[in-house]
């Protein structure tokens, strides 16, 4: 019967937006199989380009009247399985050709369609001398519309927030194929309860995002990147968090510890220092004021037991801006299996948190590379095994859980911008319980079911 329904609405979809907007051959459906994460291989029957908001309104119609799942899809950097089918008989929507971009510098915003990747977006705005702030280390492929579902942060989280800190207005296709506009692309306007919220984070399941304006923001005058060398990992923790509890608020504030930097070194042939502990903060502001602001966090660093060295240098800022974006990738290069764990715990209890981290690592006996936007107290440790070998696939699946359980205890979150999908089912619950959050699960459950009756959108993820 479900196949059935898919080849009926695949044929009804051909005729409707045109046959080679969809493919089906299996060499086509691989590239779509699998997203950035390392466990989650599914191919979609099916995957429709979507060329334009019509083509979207036709697939979510179609779909909803056949019952058919859909799996909305941008450039698939999502690392938790968010962007690939969880059940069978799928279509993915595939949003990456809708990518138009339009600045308006008078009114502050930039609109970009799904298919735009944030990039694009932010190399657009340069050309006015603004910039977009969010920058997921994946931001030269991750799309607007992904980022937005995953309500993605990124380096320079630590002072401009994530994804829904800039959404002005958006536009979302709902089952049935009707368009929803949320929001005014001005800085104020009040439409009772804020529907941008809804659809921001909810990983594909309420809708499709085909559209957004966004806040821009200037260029700053002037950015000088420091860099904190620690003989200890508890240090550089030490570190970030003195220099949030004196006020200062740089535009990054990242961290890699030792694993990490050699990995780096050793895969991407970066030339950066090694030390135990590497923490790189960016200070932008106006001319006079950044090299004061520098003296004072690096006084901060040194006095939690740091080297460091500061640099206006664009060549010498760009090694290290590289080498912490491309830490992901260096590391699932140098190992074939990786749980990448997204966590966030309070400032306060960073240094517990890495302590804690480093004890699980002893404990197991596996690698575990740890780096992170440790300015906002989101930490990626990085779980490395080998997936041929049952015992390491284990005790990779035990850390990754009590990794989730470490956050909870903490006060802290399991993912602090790479959503839940696939992968963190089971803690995301956990979180909930602990935070006596069931209300919540029965409000957004209810919601779902009023929005998406057929339950097409995005099966599998979250909790549905």
């Amino acid at each position: 019967m479900l196949a059935s329904s898919l080849s009926n609405a695949l044929s009804e979809i051909r005729r409707k937006i045109g046959k080679e907007k969809v493919l089906t051959e299996p060499e086509d459906l691989y590239a779509y199989s699998l997203d950035a994460s390392t466990e989650h291989k599914t191919p979609p029957s099916a995957v429709v380009r979507a060329y334009s908001e019509d083509d979207v309104r036709v697939v979510l119609e179609v779909a909803n009247k056949r019952k058919v799942p859909v799996v909305p899809r941008g450039s698939g950097t999502s690392l938790t399985g968010a962007s690939v089918p969880a059940v069978p008989n799928s279509i993915l929507l595939d949003l990456s050709p809708m990518n138009g971009i339009e600045v308006c510098i008078e009114d502050g915003y930039v609109m970009a369609e799904a298919g735009a990747t944030v990039l694009q977006v932010d190399q657009e705005c340069r050309k006015y001398g603004f910039f977009f702030p969010p920058d997921p280390a994946s931001s030269r492929i991750a799309t607007i519309g992904g980022a937005l579902a995953e309500n993605a942060g990124g380096l320079r989280g630590a002072k401009f927030g994530v994804m829904k800190n800039w959404v002005l207005a958006m536009e979302v296709i709902v089952p049935g194929g009707k368009k929803i506009r949320i929001g005014e692309p001005v800085y104020k306007w009040r439409w009772g309860p804020d529907l941008l919220s809804l659809f921001i984070g909810s990983e594909g399941t309420l809708g499709v995002i085909t559209r957004a304006w966004l806040k821009i923001h200037p260029l700053p005058e002037k950015v000088v990147r420091v860099l904190g060398l620690f003989d200890r990992i508890e240090n550089a923790g030490k570190a970030i968090s003195e220099i949030r509890r004196r006020g200062y608020v740089p535009m990054i504030l990242e961290l890699l510890d030792r694993e990490t930097i050699e990995i780096v070194r050793e895969v991407l042939g970066y030339d950066v220092p090694l030390g135990e502990a590497m923490v790189i903060a960016d200070i932008d502001g106006p001319e006079e004021a950044v090299w004061r602001i520098v003296k004072e966090v690096r006084k901060a660093m040194e006095e939690s037991g740091g080297e460091t060295t500061a640099s206006d240098d664009p060549e010498e800022m760009e090694q290290l801006y590289l080498a912490r974006q491309g830490a992901y990738a260096a590391v699932t290069r140098a190992y074939p299996g990786v749980l990448l764990e997204d966590i966030t715990v309070p400032l306060s209890k960073l240094m517990i948190a890495l302590r804690e981290l480093d004890k699980l690592r002893k404990e197991y006996g596996l690698r575990m590379p740890i780096f992170g936007h440790a300015g906002d107290g989101n930490l990626h440790p990085n779980i490395c095994f080998d997936p041929e070998d049952p015992e390491q696939v284990r005790k990779a699946r035990e850390m990754f859980l009590k990794t989730g359980k470490l956050a909870i205890e903490l006060g802290g979150a399991i993912s602090g911008e790479h959503g839940i999908g696939i992968s963190k089912k089971d803690l995301f619950l956990e979180e909930i319980k602990a935070v006596r959050g069931e209300g919540y699960i029965e409000l957004v459950t209810q919601i779902k079911e009023l929005l998406d009756p057929n339950g097409i959108m995005n099966p599998g993820k979250l909790w549905f």
